[in-house]
């Protein structure tokens, strides 16, 4: 291209090699300022790009403005089979979020850190937080307040009761892990790190099933309520560390698990909606 001149052009030669990027990077720098400013240079520049190369182009600015890349938890939500509007709304719940995630996890580790440094004589901490943990998490996984999308799950083509149990699901996939892991370092016998299961397997069923007649909110905090009171009365009273979740408390935690799936089974079978206070 000629300098010296407001009026010069690049040549062909010269635009050819900045397409294909065989020009050090100021000479480079300088064609492109130029072309951004030279209406003649910008269609010389598109007389000699191939329409396959801006076709594919412009498909990928399209696809990156109407279909921006997912979130991570609605790409693992995909790969899993989910339809993508299904994964939208279960990854909108503020349990399935990072923070939230994060902040229960660490949770978990103190607990569990409090009951290592105390050599498996105070296992209160851990016994309370691990069952509540999945309790919390699919408490705020739905309901009218908690929910981000709700007027879409409100017009969603399927009943909110999928929805519920689908985010359930996957809080106790999220949670339920790492803590079994959190569990083995926590001094005791081995069973101890699965015999909490038995609780947090019953109140979530049973926070559903209050949740159906008071709200996600309340049934939340009459659950951990209850579930404290059974864990700290258990430590002040002359009892086993492992009381709340040995053998005989177990059957129990099993009866009202069964029992709350029965009252939600009942609710679902109703035209009212599980998670809205009636």
């Amino acid at each position: 291209m000629t300098t010296g001149t407001r009026d010069w052009h690049a040549d062909p030669e010269l635009l050819s090699r900045y397409l294909t990027g065989a020009l050090n990077a100021l000479t480079a720098s300088s064609v492109e300022h130029h072309v951004n400013r030279c209406e003649t240079c910008r269609t010389a520049v598109g007389s000699l790009l191939e329409p396959q190369l801006v076709e594919r182009t412009w498909a990928g600015i399209r696809d990156s403005v109407e279909r921006p890349p997912l979130p991570q938890p609605l790409r693992f939500a995909r790969r899993c089979g989910l339809p993508e509007p299904t994964a939208v709304l279960l990854a909108a719940a503020a349990s399935l979020r990072g923070a939230w995630l994060v902040g229960a996890f660490l949770s978990l580790s103190f607990a569990t850190l409090a009951a290592y440094a105390s050599g498996g004589t105070a296992l209160a901490p851990f016994l309370l937080a691990a069952p509540l943990a999945p309790v919390l998490g699919v408490a705020a996984a739905y309901g009218p307040r908690q929910d981000p999308l709700e007027v879409l799950v409100a017009t969603a083509p399927y009943g909110r009761t999928r929805l519920i149990l689908l985010r359930t699901l996957a809080v106790l996939v999220s949670v339920l892990p790492v803590t079994v892991l959190l569990g083995l370092a926590v001094p005791g016998p081995l069973w101890l790190a699965a015999a909490w299961l038995g609780p947090a397997l019953a109140l979530v069923p049973v926070l559903l099933a209050v949740a159906a007649f008071v709200g996600p909110r309340f049934a939340a905090a009459l659950v951990s309520f209850v579930w404290s009171g059974v864990v700290l009365g258990s430590a002040w009273l002359p009892l086993a560390p492992t009381w709340p979740v040995e053998a005989a408390q177990q059957g129990v935690y099993l009866g009202l698990g069964v029992a709350a799936c029965a009252v939600i089974v009942i609710r679902a079978g109703t035209d009212r909606q599980p998670g809205v206070a009636l």
